[in-house]
C-alpha cells in the first residue's frame, strides 16, 4: 500500500468509513501518546474505520484488531488515504 500524493492529511474523525488509512501524525501530551502507541496506532501504521457511532465514537481496524475510541481521541489523530 502506498499513500496516494494528493489524498489530504485529514483528523481521523473526518476520515472515510471503509477506507484503507495510514496514521500521518498524533499530537497530544505524553500519556496520550504512551495510550494510543500501546493499542498499535503510531506514524505510518495502517488502519480502517469499521463503524461510526453517535456522539462520535469510531471503530476502527489496527492489525486486525477492532478498537473502540472515542472522538477526543480520534481528533488527535492524522491520517491519510492509501491505496
Amino acid at each position: 500500500m502506498t499513500t496516494t500524493d494528493n489524498s489530504p492529511i485529514v483528523s481521523l474523525t473526518f476520515a472515510p468509513t471503509g477506507t484503507a488509512l495510514a496514521v500521518v501524525s498524533t499530537s497530544g501530551g505524553y500519556e496520550f501518546q504512551r495510550k494510543i502507541a500501546s493499542l498499535g496506532i503510531y506514524p505510518n501504521e495502517k488502519l480502517e474505520i469499521v463503524e461510526r457511532h453517535s456522539q462520535g465514537a469510531l471503530v476502527i481496524n489496527v492489525k486486525g484488531s477492532r478498537l473502540a475510541i472515542g472522538h477526543g481521541m480520534s481528533r488527535k489523530i492524522k491520517v491519510k488515504v492509501v491505496q
